[in-house]
């Protein structure tokens, strides 16, 4: 382990895993307690879309992915004020659709088809130092706005028409946390795939939920948990060679329900 330690991309892995790991289980907490668990999944696969057409077009697919799961995310919240649509059948309309749209465009590649599994698993093994910059700062990013609208956020977790009555600004603050989580979305794609992503924004909380008796002991523990699944999943994910998004996600979910059965016996 100590020669694994010593290995330049695996420490930039480490950090990397370090880093997106706690910012995903932070924003992460109020994903789970609004219960926009679907939204993170929906938001998370159309990055598929902006992916694809980033690769069509020979520019940053990780850029377009931004760009397309930032539009989708507001335009799902968008459909839940404007037309009075569930989330759930927001998410069911958008998701298949990018999907459809990311398919569609990647069959107009001709010759060669770049290799989708690192988009869609993950491979935090090829992370560059570039890529640990962005992870931390985004999990800046997030702390700052943490702080700047930690009441407007905890009351919209959890009582929104309360919140709207006292005068914070529904609408926007929302628009703000689809952006955020549209962003934490795509910088963990190289970490654990777009197919995974929504597993590092729910798990880890829902372990946190656990062990918390406080909406700040939440995000404590939702970001123990968090670092600690993806920095075990990375080692699993090299010793016994499978994409690392798979290794981190198992790990998580093996670390809640451990979580579960130890507090069923206290």
């Amino acid at each position: 382990m100590v020669e694994l330690l010593r290995m330049a991309f695996f420490q930039k892995a480490l950090v990397a895993g370090l880093l997106i790991g706690i910012a995903a289980s932070l924003v992460g907490a109020f994903v789970v307690l609004r219960r926009l668990s679907s939204i993170g999944s929906g938001i998370s696969h159309s990055a598929f879309g902006g992916v694809a057409i980033g690769l069509v077009l020979g520019i940053n697919p990780y850029g377009s992915a931004l760009i397309f799961a930032i539009t989708v995310g507001l335009m799902i919240g968008l459909s839940v004020r404007r037309l009075s649509l569930s989330e759930d059948s927001a998410v069911g309309l958008f998701f298949p659709a990018t999907m459809a749209l990311g398919i569609a465009v990647l069959s107009k590649i001709e010759g060669y088809t770049p290799n989708l599994l690192s988009y869609l698993f993950g491979n935090i093994l090829l992370v560059e130092s570039r890529d640990i910059l962005f992870a931390g700062g985004t999990l800046l990013l997030i702390l700052l706005l943490l702080g700047l609208f930690y009441r407007e956020w905890t009351a919209l977790t959890f009582d929104a028409e309360t919140a709207e009555a006292t005068g914070i600004p529904v609408a926007r603050m929302d628009a703000l946390f689809l952006s955020l989580l549209a962003f934490v979305v795509v910088v963990s794609i190289k970490v654990v795939g777009i197919v995974l992503v929504s597993a590092l924004l729910v798990t880890p909380p829902l372990t946190a939920l656990k062990l918390s008796k406080s909406f700040s002991s939440l995000l404590l523990f939702s970001a123990l948990a968090g670092a600690l699944s993806t920095l075990a999943g990375i080692f699993l994910s090299y010793y016994i060679n499978i994409p690392s998004g798979a290794a981190i996600v198992l790990f998580s979910t093996l670390l809640f329900f451990a979580v579960s059965l130890i507090k069923r016996r206290e």
